[in-house]
């Protein structure tokens, strides 16, 4: 069965997740400058990849997929060295390259399983609507055969 509305499974507005984006964005990049350059420069897409797939849990691939792409190019120039430059080594980008991956995976897996979780709500919903459709039916029935007799 093919329901349309799996695919808008997020209750959450746009605005929801815009803050919460703005806010996780600032909360990482805090906790990095706070840990310091040896931190950062070892990790610098892991927490932004972490979030990415907590936003992804709540308000879907695509926000999550925009948060990846801005704070990438954001960690790249401030917390890859050289700093303020868009360069990479082949390890830098190896490095990249494995944390996308791992990324974009979790975001996918979650993504499915947010539409499928949401579908089989949809279709529990119906099935309780026709339930309930049915079973007033079958009382109006029962009370005009009582009616005749």
């Amino acid at each position: 069965m093919i329901i349309k509305n799996a695919n808008n499974w997020s209750s959450h507005s746009v605005s929801d997740a815009l803050f919460w984006s703005a806010l996780s964005f600032v909360i990482v990049s805090g906790w990095m400058l706070f840990m310091g350059p040896n931190f950062y420069s070892t990790h610098p897409y892991k927490f932004y990849f972490f979030a990415a797939t907590v936003l992804a849990y709540f308000f879907g691939y695509i926000t999550a997929s925009i948060y990846i792409l801005v704070t990438s190019i954001y960690a790249n120039l401030y917390f890859v060295p050289p700093f303020g430059i868009f360069t990479l080594t082949l390890d830098e980008f190896e490095r990249f390259l494995i944390n996308l991956l791992f990324g974009s995976v979790a975001i996918f897996f979650i993504e499915v399983l947010q539409r499928q979780r949401f579908k089989s709500k949809l279709l529990l919903l119906v099935s309780e609507s026709r339930y309930l459709i049915l079973l007033h039916r079958d009382n109006q029935l029962l009370q005009e055969l009582k009616r005749k007799e």
